[in-house]
């Protein structure tokens, strides 16, 4: 999924989700990993799958970054870890600024630091490849 993709997915979320914390922890290094055990009496393997810390082989759990305030905020460290950010929560509604970019609204605050600060990456990438 790209960033953009990933962008629009959270824009329409309602709640925190997994999945979409396991696309951003992707973006972070997070990789999942595919083991077969055996484990049943006749010798057939059940597949076990399950996510790899970016520094190194060890399992590890993907941070809550859709649900979490501060997992969103560890996501924003890795991603601008010098930049300026704003987080608010009123009338029901997150909103997230980071830098000079939008002011991202969503459902939580989580939701909406996760979504300024995938476009604050896209603004960073799209400077570095110009």
């Amino acid at each position: 999924m790209t960033i953009e993709q990933l962008i629009t997915k959270l824009e329409s979320a309602d709640t925190g989700d997994r999945i979409l914390d396991g696309a951003i922890g992707s973006l972070l290094g997070w990789r999942q990993k595919v083991e077969y055990v055996k484990t049943d009496p006749n010798g057939e393997p059940s597949k076990k799958v399950f996510w790899v810390v970016p520094s190194g082989n060890n399992p590890g759990v993907v941070p809550l970054f859709t649900s979490s305030i501060d997992a969103a905020i560890e996501l924003l460290e890795n991603i601008a870890p010098s930049a300026r950010w704003g987080v608010s929560f009123a009338g029901g509604i997150g909103t997230a600024v980071v830098g000079d970019g939008p002011y991202c609204h969503a459902p939580t605050t989580a939701i909406a630091l996760c979504i300024a600060a995938l476009k604050a990456k896209l603004v960073n990438d799209n400077h570095v490849n110009a």
